[in-house]
C-alpha cells in the first residue's frame, strides 16, 4: 500500500510548470548567468529576452505585402512594372520577310508613322480647351524638365493619321495617350535596357519614327538607331530622350518647351558613314 504523503508529493511535481533554464545543465546555465541576455542568441534563459521592435515587424511586413501585391495597369508608373510584359517583349522575333504570309495574318500588326519634326513641335505645349492633358498626369515628364523649376503637363501626342482624323471629325481617340515627351522617355528606356543587358525583343517599341540628316529634320547622333547583332524593337531611327534639350518659352499666353538642345542637320542630305 503505497504512502497518500509520497503521492501527493509527486501530484505537485506533475503540475508544477517548468522554468525555461531546467533543461539546461548547470555547468552552462553558470556560464550564461555571467552572460548579459542581449548576447545569449541560441539558448534562452530569460522571458526578458529582447525581441526586435515593433516598428521594425511591421515595416517588414509591409514590404512583403507590397512585394507580393499585383500592380493594377493604372497604378503602374512605367512598362517595368509587369514581369509578363518585359517577357513578351523579349520573346522571339517575327519574320518581317516572309512575304508569304497571308494579309489576315498582318492587318492587324502596328503601322510605323513618320513623325516629323515640325509636327512634333505643334505637341510640345500644355493643352487647350478641346485638347486632353498627357495620361500621366503629375507624373508627366513635362514636369521635370531638368532646365527649369516651373514644368507643366504637355497635351496628349496624336499620330499623324489620328491628328487627322482628330481635325476632320473633331473626335479623340477612345484611349488616353501620353504626350511627345513621355513617349520619346519610355521608348529610350527601353532602347537603353536592351542594348545594356543584351536582350533581344520581337515587338515593336515605338510606333513612330523620325527622319535623320534630312533638312529641317534631327541630326542622326541625336536618336536611338537599330542594329544589325541585336532585335531592339526598333527598324527605324527614333529621336532618344534627352531632358537638358528643351527649354520653356511661353508665346501668346501658351507655354511650349523649344527642342534647342537638338541639332538640325546640315542642308542636304549627308550621312557620314556612307
Amino acid at each position: 500500500m503505497s504512502d497518500p504523503s509520497w503521492n501527493n508529493l509527486n501530484n505537485r511535481e506533475i503540475s508544477r510548470t517548468r522554468a525555461h533554464s531546467e533543461d539546461i545543465p548547470a555547468v552552462v546555465q553558470e556560464l550564461l548567468n555571467d552572460l548579459p541576455d542581449e548576447t545569449q542568441t541560441i539558448l534562452r534563459v530569460s522571458d526578458t529576452f529582447p525581441f526586435d521592435s515593433k516598428d521594425k515587424k511591421e515595416a517588414e511586413e509591409n514590404f512583403l505585402n507590397n512585394k507580393n501585391t499585383d500592380k493594377l495597369l493604372q497604378d503602374s508608373k512605367n512598362c517595368y512594372d509587369y514581369v509578363f510584359l518585359r517577357r513578351l517583349l523579349k520573346s522571339s522575333p517575327l519574320d518581317s520577310l516572309y512575304t508569304s504570309r497571308k494579309y489576315n495574318d498582318v492587318k492587324s500588326r502596328p503601322i510605323v508613322e513618320v513623325s516629323h519634326r515640325s509636327f512634333e513641335e505643334e505637341f510640345l505645349r500644355e493643352p487647350k480647351k478641346n485638347e486632353r492633358p498627357c495620361v500621366k498626369g503629375d507624373n508627366c515628364e513635362g514636369k521635370f524638365i531638368s532646365t527649369t523649376d516651373e514644368g507643366f503637363v504637355l497635351r496628349e501626342y496624336l499620330k499623324p493619321s489620328q491628328y487627322k482624323e482628330f481635325l476632320q471629325t473633331n473626335k479623340l481617340p477612345s484611349t488616353p495617350q501620353m504626350c511627345l515627351l513621355c513617349r520619346r522617355a519610355a521608348v529610350t528606356k527601353l532602347y537603353v535596357n536592351y542594348r545594356a543587358d543584351g536582350d533581344s525583343t520581337g515587338a515593336l517599341i515605338s510606333d513612330i519614327r523620325n527622319y535623320v540628316q534630312v533638312t529641317g529634320e534631327y541630326c542622326l547622333d541625336q536618336c536611338l538607331l537599330p542594329t544589325s547583332h541585336q532585335h531592339v524593337g526598333l527598324y527605324d531611327p527614333c529621336v532618344a530622350h534627352v531632358r537638358k534639350h528643351l527649354i520653356p518659352k511661353r508665346i501668346n499666353g501658351i507655354r511650349y518647351y523649344k527642342q534647342v538642345g537638338y541639332r538640325y542637320p546640315d542642308a542636304g542630305l549627308k550621312i557620314d558613314f556612307l
